[in-house]
């Protein structure tokens, strides 16, 4: 039986929880799964996996600020996330010696591949948008991102290709540079459950680095409980108690997280891309408030807002009543979008050759 090894990235939930359909749909190919992370990755992985054999790799653990470029201040710490691409890679080539690993699907870590064995990369950032003052360095990081990419044997985006991309843009890549990219569509962990009915007006999902989840909680919750909604907010904490309230919870597994999203008309949330492709899959209608000087976020809610899909606000002007009056226009993520696991299934048959071939 083939062993594969998977590492997803530690800045946020999104690539730990991307990942959970593909550890699904391998251990329903019968292959051996191991998962090395860290943080709040690992935890969440292991919550779910409870009976797979899970390592460590080194956290990048970011410094956000509450305020300024975010791109300034990943880029002073880039010598660090440097050290661990270099520390990840040698876990990595260990653990393939010590466990005959025949595949690694690293998600967003750049240093964990192997020239021993093939390696696959998920990102849905092939072009790193830069923000507008900053756009000379767009060219120097695309080169860069380009190399780290190069070092494995393919490359996945969670997107469809063409007009019915989600991410747009971020996925645009130099197809003459880039040869072994393939598309596996989008990916969450959530199919609809039928039967649900709704419960709640508004549920909020919490998410993303400090100080800013804890900025943007302050705010909603108080519009929230003068609303006269009924509401639910997921604080997107992972703690050992998993205390949660009537109408409110820390952190929710994938099935309870699922149900409460079903059960609401309406999801607040931030524009990260993962929670994009979960929302999709359920089709649900949204209000975008992205991080605040987080490129990507702020690009792919004006995108959906753009095509009439989502209402995106800005953080620091949020207001409850508006973003629901203006909502309402808004289409939400229907049929057009819908998620396809075939694409997926598609890569994995491509994988599973290669080894026959071996």
């Amino acid at each position: 039986m083939r062993r594969v090894l998977l590492t997803p990235l530690d800045w946020g939930l999104g690539h730990a929880t991307r990942c959970i359909p593909i550890v699904r749909e391998l251990l329903k190919r019968s292959y051996i799964v191991y998962i090395a992370a860290s943080g709040d990755s690992l935890v969440l992985l292991r919550n779910e996996f409870p009976s797979l054999t899970f390592f460590f790799l080194p956290g990048y653990n970011p410094r956000y600020s509450s305020s300024g470029s975010m791109v300034l201040k990943m880029a002073f710490q880039f010598p660090k996330f440097i050290k661990v691409i270099k520390k990840e890679h040698e876990i990595v080539e260990a653990l393939i010696e010590e466990f005959n690993i025949d595949l690694v699907i690293s998600d967003n870590r750049y240093g964990c591949w192997s020239s021993k064995i093939p390696t696959v990369i998920i990102t849905h950032q092939l072009n790193i948008l830069m923000p507008k003052r900053m756009t000379w360095l767009s060219k120097g990081v695309r080169i860069l991102n380009e190399y780290m990419i190069k070092k494995f044997s393919f490359c996945w985006i969670p997107d469809h290709p063409g007009r019915f991309s989600l991410a747009g843009e971020l996925t645009h890549y130099n197809a003459n540079s880039l040869k072994q990219v393939t598309h596996i569509g989008p990916l969450s962990r959530f199919s609809k459950i039928p039967g649900l009915q709704i419960k709640y007006d508004v549920l909020c999902i919490l998410s993303g680095p400090e100080p800013q989840r804890s900025i943007f909680e302050k705010i909603v919750k108080g519009q929230l409980k003068d609303s006269g909604l009924t509401y639910f907010i997921v604080r997107g904490i992972l703690s050992l108690s998993g205390s949660s309230k009537e109408n409110e919870a820390e952190f929710l597994n994938s099935e309870e997280l699922q149900s409460v999203i079903q059960q609401s008309s309406l999801i607040i949330a931030r524009s990260g891309y993962s929670t994009i492709m979960d929302l999709c899959a359920l089709g649900k209608k949204a209000i975008f408030i992205p991080t605040p000087n987080q490129t990507e976020q702020e690009y792919l809610a004006k995108k959906l807002n753009d095509k009439n899909v989502t209402y995106g606000m800005p953080q620091h002007r949020f207001d409850l009543k508006m973003a629901l009056r203006e909502s309402k226009t808004y289409s939400g993520f229907t049929n057009e979008f819908e998620y396809t696991d075939g694409l997926l299934n598609n890569a994995l048959n491509q994988i599973s050759i290669m080894f026959k071939n071996r």
